[in-house]
């Protein structure tokens, strides 16, 4: 007769609660990923927001720019911004996803308008990014583009 304690072997019922145990961790450390990813996402786009700002701001003013001559492929230019990020359309930029709109997260506005810059945030109850960003930036904010001294 065999001695079942001398195996070295996991039972099943130890592999279940071990799978178990991975399961909770699982479904805690998932949505606090997702979390930072949004949180990372939502910071990247607020400092391209500000850069974009201060960037057009010195432009036009040290370099005698019209701003009425600001478009979207301008401000993209200016600014320096990532093209798979940002998109130009009509005299602003959009948000982007691999080089076109982002759909998801259409609710940013930066653009030239009578010589300002308009930023303003359409609120999206789908996009968390979106969400985030109109809770933090409520109202529209214009940065006139021929001084230097623009609050973000």
């Amino acid at each position: 007769m065999k001695n079942f304690a001398s195996h070295k072997a996991f039972s099943m019922m130890e592999l279940v609660f071990v799978i178990i145990i991975l399961g909770i961790l699982a479904a805690i450390a998932l949505p606090r990923l997702s979390l930072t990813r949004s949180d990372a996402q939502l910071v990247a786009v607020e400092n391209d927001i500000i850069s974009t700002l201060n960037a057009l701001q010195r432009e036009v003013f040290s370099q005698n720019i019209s701003p009425s001559s600001i478009d979207g492929a301008r401000i993209l230019e200016l600014a320096g911004l990532s093209q798979s990020r940002w998109v130009a359309q009509g005299n602003g930029i959009k948000l982007a996803k691999n080089g076109s709109i982002d759909i998801e997260n259409d609710c940013i506005t930066l653009m030239q308008e009578n010589g300002k810059l308009i930023f303003s945030i359409t609120p999206k109850p789908d996009s968390p990014l979106c969400e985030k960003l109109s809770k933090r930036h409520p109202t529209r904010k214009e940065v006139p583009l021929s001084t230097s001294n623009a609050i973000f």
